[in-house]
């Protein structure tokens, strides 16, 4: 069979994927997550006072310019292959033989521009552009990543526990290496060894549970997907621009010492937000799942289905991190920072907002992809990356770090608009019952918050703790009651 006919047959999608299911998925990528979460509760306090202001600033800077380039790496490729697998199982060798084949060529490509950049046009002390060059390694240890094929199937278990033995080895390495600012090359290099070997461990399954092919450079085929996924990867530019050029304005108009403070606060609200990438490891191939079905009305209502739970998890969530963040940030940035960071608490507690708006974003787009509507994605990221370029432009000369966190949220905010305009005629985004269930709880959370800072002057990980149970009880509360009138 030739590679047209394996991607145009008739597909055959999978059944519907019920409520245990998502949960059980849900629950695989949580435990990483808190892993994720704990490693960082270790790692990140030591590597932000080890390295200090200034150092963390460079690595910062380091890590953001490799990032644009590792878009180039990979334009789309796993996104398409995730949605491509989802909607047919069948395809998973075409998938893995000639996108994978296009995703190695186009990583050493990106490399081989990253070293020019790095040559020509970074600033010209050696700490800096050798960080750069180790942090774009990360980009081609990743090249041949097949964990997309596990997330299709949403069989999220195998990628949590691989996820968990690389972040351990990570781990293991900084805490054992990093011992003074002049150790920071050890970070980027950690990080390319655990991707390494998280790639490794994914790869060895998948190539003998599905029987996948070694990729092929192949340029013949891949004008079959490339045109998609390029769309797909300007796409992850203009997004990661309007989320990570600040980040490199900072380095030229301020100096390292705020750009470190920032990166930091910016790092910190990230790990507060990683709530989404898990969501949507979770929610992405059911929605492309539904999308591939016929349109008749038990697929449609299986997609309503995802996006409501999609919809209570994402609000459940964003809204008590959002607020809870902004009441407890300078005592969270002290904790995590110790005194080094000046400022770090105003810039966290503003950052908060983007948690908001970045969930909003991220939930009304959620069906774009699914869907086959990239240039519309294309569009709205467009829109929020022209709009963060012209906003940083005119306030990070003058008020620095400080309106950087005001337009990466405002840019956030206009991506979540373009996105909920261009989703109207698909199935609208349910949100009474989410916040229904979780503003009562977030406001009962908040005012317990607050008066416990008031009257009980404990640790902030005992006011964080309060903060939870209170939610939680909440929010558990409300639930039991909608549910009770028939509404949910």
């Amino acid at each position: 069979m030739n590679a047209t006919a394996q991607l145009t047959r008739e597909q055959s999608p999978p059944p519907v994927v019920g409520l245990p299911r998502v949960i059980h998925n849900s629950v695989a990528l949580v435990l990483l997550d808190l892993l994720n979460k704990a490693i960082p509760l270790i790692v990140f306090p030591r590597v932000v006072r080890t390295l200090g202001p200034a150092v963390y600033g460079q690595l910062g800077f380091a890590t953001a310019v490799a990032g644009f380039f590792g878009l180039l790496a990979s334009p789309g490729f796993s996104t398409y292959a995730l949605r491509e697998a989802a909607k047919d199982s069948e395809s998973v060798s075409f998938l893995v033989k000639h996108v994978l084949g296009a995703r190695v060529v186009f990583a050493a490509g990106a490399y081989t521009l990253l070293a020019l950049f790095t040559l020509f046009f970074s600033p010209p002390d050696g700490q800096t552009r050798l960080l750069i060059m180790l942090s774009g390694l990360a980009f081609v240890a990743g090249s041949l990543d097949t964990q997309w094929i596990f997330a299709a199937r949403s069989r999220m278990s195998m990628i949590a526990v691989r996820g968990a033995l690389s972040q351990l080895v990570y781990a293991g390495l900084i805490l054992a290496l990093v011992r003074g600012s002049r150790d920071a090359w050890i970070i980027p290099s950690a990080t390319v060894v655990s991707l390494g070997l998280s790639t490794v461990l994914i790869w060895l399954p998948a190539r003998r549970q599905y029987h996948i092919p070694l990729p092929e450079i192949s340029p013949q085929t891949w004008g079959m997907f490339l045109p998609i996924c390029l769309v797909m990867g300007f796409s992850s530019l203009m997004s990661m621009i309007y989320d990570q050029i600040d980040v490199v304005m900072l380095k030229y108009f301020r100096a390292d010492a705020e750009l470190g403070t920032y990166v930091a606060s910016y790092g910190l609200m990230t790990m507060a937000m990683s709530f989404l990438p898990i969501l949507g490891q979770v929610f992405q191939p059911l929605l492309s799942e539904a999308a591939g079905r016929d349109s008749n009305t038990e697929n449609r209502n299986a997609g309503k289905r995802y996006l409501l739970w999609f919809g209570n998890a994402t609000v459940g969530l964003a809204l008590p991190i959002a607020v809870g963040g902004f009441i407890l940030a300078a005592s969270l940035t002290q904790l995590v920072f110790g005194n080094q960071y000046s400022g770090s608490g105003i810039l966290f507690r503003w950052l908060m907002l983007t948690i908001i708006t970045g969930t909003a974003a991220s939930y009304c787009g959620a069906q774009l992809i699914p869907n086959g509507r990239e240039k519309k994605y294309l569009v709205s990221v467009l829109a929020g990356a022209s709009t963060n370029v012209v906003l940083n432009l005119l306030f990070i000369p003058k008020y620095g770090a400080l309106a950087a966190a005001f337009t990466t949220a405002i840019s956030q905010g206009v991506v979540a608009l373009m996105n909920y305009h261009f989703v109207k005629d698909l199935t609208k985004p349910p949100l009474l019952t989410a916040l229904a269930m979780s503003v009562p709880a977030t406001c009962i959370m908040a005012v317990s918050l607050l008066l416990m800072q008031m009257f009980f002057p404990v640790h902030v990980l005992v006011l964080v703790t309060v903060g939870a149970l209170a939610y939680l009880g909440a929010y558990g509360l409300s639930l039991r009651l909608w549910n009770r009138t028939g509404n949910g």
